[in-house]
């Protein structure tokens, strides 16, 4: 994965909230036109589903790698809030997050503050905008997730943003400075600091443990 600029202090460089992430990568993704209704519409699938611009938008199923990631980050971060106090809750995919604009999308991993936990429990379906997720790079996937959903992130909210390379075993971490995203590109030796849920670090080649 290449992200123009390298590691940056936030306080270096205020240009680094309008990067563009370069990706040389072939999209392999199901794309059509569709309403809301259609969406909603389509029969429960294991394939990861999203709605966003007015799109259905179909992955192909993960590979090994990524759901290797997945599950030790989940583990990580779940029994780092388990163990820590003020509530909340880390939850995975596949689980659909309805966002404000009606938008619908699947992080890998997502985190719920206590209130927001307290209401989706209550409900059927996510109603909330995470203040931290992570997304993990698929080959077919990753002018999706680096570049569309960076910004849709960005628009909505979402303070903290880890987009994963298990190829590259490295984070591009993305945290919210007056409503655009800072990055910092950690490689496997670098210790990953979440800056929403604090207290929480661990190196980056660890916490994928791939």
């Amino acid at each position: 994965m290449t992200l123009s600029g390298g590691r940056h202090d936030p306080g270096e460089l205020k240009e680094m909230a309008t990067e563009v992430l370069e990706q040389a990568t072939e999209e392999r993704l199901i794309r059509r036109r569709a309403s809301v209704e259609e969406f909603w519409s389509l029969p429960e699938s294991v394939l990861p589903t999203e709605y966003i611009d007015g799109e259905i938008i179909m992955a192909p199923s993960p590979t090994v790698p990524h759901q290797v990631a997945l599950g030790n980050i989940y583990y990580a971060l779940r029994t780092f809030v388990q163990d820590k106090e003020g509530g909340g809750w880390i939850f995975c995919s596949p689980l659909d997050v309805v966002l404000p604009t009606g938008e619908v999308v699947q992080p890998d991993v997502f985190f719920l503050n206590a209130r927001q936990t307290e209401r989706t429990h209550k409900a059927e379906r996510v109603r909330e905008v995470p203040p931290f997720l992570v997304e993990i790079l698929s080959p077919g996937s990753i002018t999706h997730d680096t570049i569309r959903k960076r910004a849709l992130y960005e628009r909505l909210g979402v303070r903290e943003n880890w987009i994963v390379d298990v190829k590259e075993r490295s984070i591009a971490q993305l945290v919210l400075r007056k409503k655009h995203y800072v990055l910092t590109e950690l490689s496997a030796a670098d210790t990953v600091r979440a800056s929403v849920l604090a207290g929480f670090e661990m190196t980056v080649g660890e916490l994928l443990g791939v």
